[in-house]
């Protein structure tokens, strides 16, 4: 049997120079991850295994890995320095990242004062990056959301005085299901300031038949969002705010490939239909995507069931499950020029405000 070491040559993934060539067209990673030290700081003395379903369900095996490869030289610097991005992106052919925090760094179970300084030490670090490197990163916020009324405050400043253009959201807060009526007001607020949402899950609420085998990131991240994403159609989530964006990271999760069966439900069974007059599929359309779900083959359906400007390249860098060479990963698609340069960067310089070239 081989030891860990033979097979863990590095706790970080290494980004190598893409195999493809450099696009023509701008090249946007929609899905990456900036941690915020100061923030994570100020929550640390806060924090609960409890409150966290990744950390409550990981097996030991996985929580001491997972320390031991976020400690890891290069992976904190993948984490923390912009600079390291840099040179990962150049090596990439990406041209702009779209930052957001780590799930790990949502905090929603902080108190309310604390929760608004910790968000506004993360709106300040993404401004700081943005600013010093426009062409190359643009931000989403992170908001209290158990805290609807305080969210919907932290939502306009991040937007005013940060000119963030998203916020990242789990696919539950603390176990409360996003189709909930008391997060109606931050959904409100996103439209009428034309931000978009990326639903990013941290873990599955009942995440018990999962601690091993890490299962509880390989099933329950795109399980976490299949279900969030069911429970805000059939809620009626975009009935009430049919101008809501969402970005659903993973490939959506699994709904986009078995959406058919709740199709089939909703013609068959009453309780599908209190809040939705149209078959699920057709408000699925309304959502967006991204490529890190490692096989060519779901882009491509991905693109044919939900439309080429409904599809956006992202990869979760710097997390060990990152498409670690996003344009070679998506030269194995059979996309026409047109599909490919709006997946590779059209969409998301249209949803979150990119203006620069990034070259």
């Amino acid at each position: 049997m081989t030891t860990p070491a033979e097979w863990w040559p590095e706790l970080a993934p290494r980004i190598e120079p893409s195999r493809a060539p450099r696009p023509r067209s701008l090249c946007v990673d929609a899905h990456t991850h900036l941690s915020v030290r100061p923030a994570a700081t100020l929550a640390k003395p806060y924090f609960r295994p409890e409150l966290e379903p990744r950390s409550l369900h990981s097996s030991a095996e996985t929580t001491r890995y997972n320390a031991e490869y976020r400690a890891s030289p290069l992976n904190t610097a993948q984490f923390e320095d912009a600079e390291q991005r840099l040179l990962d992106m150049d090596a990439q052919g990406v041209d702009v990242q779209v930052l957001s925090v780590p799930p790990t760094e949502y905090f929603y179970w902080l108190p309310e004062d604390e929760a608004k300084r910790a968000n506004r030490l993360q709106h300040e670090r993404f401004a700081e990056v943005v600013a010093k490197w426009p062409d190359r990163f643009a931000a989403v916020a992170n908001v209290p959301m158990d805290h609807p009324v305080l969210a919907v405050q932290v939502l306009r400043e991040a937007h005013r005085d940060f000119g963030l253009r998203g916020v990242e959201i789990s696919a539950d807060v603390l176990g409360q299901e996003l189709d909930d009526r008391r997060f109606d007001p931050v959904w409100e607020t996103v439209v009428e300031l034309g931000m978009t949402v990326i639903l990013h899950p941290q873990g599955f609420t009942h995440g018990q038949r999962f601690s091993d085998y890490y299962l509880v990131n390989v099933m329950c991240m795109p399980l976490a969002s299949t279900l969030a994403v069911t429970r805000m159609i059939l809620g009626g989530v975009w009935q009430r705010h049919p101008d809501l964006r969402v970005l659903v990271v993973h490939g959506g999760g699994y709904l986009p490939f078995y959406v058919a069966r709740t199709d089939h439900a909703w013609r068959v069974r009453p309780e599908l239909r209190h809040h939705l007059d149209v078959p699920p599929s057709e408000v699925l359309r309304k959502v967006f995507v991204d490529t890190n779900v490692f096989d060519p083959r779901m882009v491509e359906q991905l693109v044919r069931d939900l439309g080429a400007d409904h599809v956006l390249m992202g990869t979760d860098y710097p997390f060990d499950m990152s498409t670690v060479d996003p344009v070679g990963f998506l030269a194995g698609a059979d996309l026409g020029d047109g599909d490919r340069a709006l997946v590779l960067g059209g969409n998301a310089a249209r949803l979150f405000g990119i203006k620069a070239a990034g070259r």
